[in-house]
């Protein structure tokens, strides 16, 4: 079965005749100029919509490619060269086109025009496939996510890029901005759950992929949610895509952090009544969040994609963390290693972050070798690292030592007597906020970070948190 967009739709796709004219009009007024900013507008042939206008375009852009001028007579002699000059109209329509534009003032306005014409028609194409497909016998979701997800990124691929002076003049801004005290949130970035973390390792900026590793039982999964709930309660729309832990399990933990008292002391029936009262009232803080969203769903690359794209249209979303890396199938290609395959898949977060403008917290496990070696984690020891150490900004990893440092005491982290263990977070890897180191405690009743900075006395004594 295959659809048809004029019976369907019962009009023209998106396009105008004259703002086509007048880029290519602009282009033989200012040459090579006009169509630098053209293709700084992300226009191609494709994006007109008239043939001829098309051709004329294709025509702009090998002259350009050989050195050749892009005057009216050089336009006319390659058309006539090629047999092409008829497709265009003859000498006649060449030279209505070459003066439609008095002036290139607008020039920027109608390549606009025309780059948004060309995303609606692609579009409508898209839709028209998914369409297509769903009255295919057999279709498969995959095939419905693909689909979708080049929806989603044909805006994105297409915008115009902005230049280094207008980048420099961005952040002149910004800095007026921060002197008088009206800084906004991409300017400054969000703030983590601990500010000895905003401190020591910088805000979470937009554009930023930040990758959290750590060894299992280590508390990532505990770091990340509490940095959710931070985010979503100070800032707004927060998705935490969680593999490793369904969404039906997570209230608990999530009010275990609110309200200070351990779901499994509840379970076991050994809890006050009044303290019953503050678990369930932190379960409802939870409930009401509505700006906290949990994704279990989705298993390869291509799903979260399409899933976080999809998100972004309908809400104002400022943060993304995936828990954890290992956990999706990032969709190995014929011939490529696990590795590769996981590089792509941080390449695809790095992108997310940059596409959406906002922080992607990305989550991976550990190897073995830092408890064999008893030292400090390195970028290295990341687990199927593919591309991490390129594609992140900053890299942090988490790590409880057979010291406590804060304390000078010995820690066996498998004692199953322990009431909190130190973990000591390392960012190995900052992209302009350099590396930092930052003292935690993780209580294990109520699976909660908080910074050691929390328990020190006036004398800068360790004062450890009573359980």
């Amino acid at each position: 079965m295959s659809i048809d967009a004029s019976s369907l739709l019962g009009r023209t796709p998106p396009h105008s005749v004259e703002a086509e004219q007048s880029v290519l009009s602009g282009i033989f007024l200012d040459g090579v100029s006009a169509l630098s900013k053209a293709m700084d507008g992300h226009l191609t042939p494709e994006s007109f919509y008239i043939e001829k206008h098309r051709l004329i375009f294709q025509t702009f852009l090998w002259l350009h490619k050989n050195g050749r001028e892009l005057g009216f007579d050089v336009m006319f002699e390659e058309l006539r060269k090629i047999n092409k000059l008829d497709d265009v109209g003859g000498v006649a329509a060449l030279t209505d086109i070459s003066k439609k534009l008095p002036t290139t003032a607008q020039l920027n306005y109608f390549i606009e025009r025309v780059r948004e014409s060309f995303v609606q028609r692609e579009l409508i194409k898209s839709a028209l496939k998914t369409t297509e497909l769903a009255y295919e016998e057999g279709a498969k979701v995959e095939d419905f996510t693909y689909e979708v997800n080049r929806i989603l990124s044909i805006r994105n691929a297409t915008e115009s890029m902005i230049t280094l002076p207008q980048a420099a003049d961005a952040t002149l801004a910004m800095i007026e901005r921060i002197k008088s005290g009206t800084a906004t949130q991409e300017d400054i970035g969000i703030t983590w759950a601990w500010p000895d973390f905003d401190d020591r390792f910088g805000t979470k900026l937009p554009g930023e992929l930040i990758v959290l590793g750590a060894r299992p039982s280590i508390g990532k999964s505990t770091l990340a949610r509490q940095d959710c709930y931070h985010v979503a309660k100070h800032y707004g729309h927060t998705a935490l895509f969680s593999r490793e832990m369904p969404v039906g399990e997570l209230p608990p933990l999530f009010a275990q952090h609110i309200s200070g008292f351990s779901w499994k002391t509840l379970r076991k029936g050994g809890m006050h009544p009044r303290e019953i009262e503050e678990f369930c009232k932190a379960v409802r803080t939870i409930k009401e969040l509505r700006t906290l969203h949990i994704y279990d769903q989705d298993k390869t690359l291509a799903q979260l994609v399409a899933r976080v794209k999809s998100a972004a249209l309908m809400l104002d979303l400022k943060y993304l963390a995936i828990d954890y890396l290992q956990r999706y199938n990032p969709q190995q290609e014929k011939g490529e290693t696990r590795d590769l395959a996981l590089g792509r898949f941080t390449g695809a977060m790095k992108d997310l972050a940059i596409d959406l403008k906002i922080p992607v917290l990305l989550l991976s496990q550990i190897g073995r070798a830092v408890e064999r070696e008893n030292r400090d984690p390195m970028i290295s020891d990341l687990r199927e690292s593919g591309n991490i150490e390129q594609d992140a900004d900053k890299v942090i990893l988490l790590h409880a030592p057979n010291i406590d440092k804060i304390t000078g005491c010995e820690q066996d982290i498998n004692d199953q007597n322990n009431t909190q263990i130190y973990v000591e977070a390392i960012q190995a890897k900052g992209r302009g906020s350099g590396r930092g180191r930052c003292d935690m405690y993780l209580k294990l009743a109520t699976t909660t970070f908080r910074a050691a900075s929390k328990f020190k006395t006036s004398t800068g004594q360790a004062s450890l948190p009573h359980t």
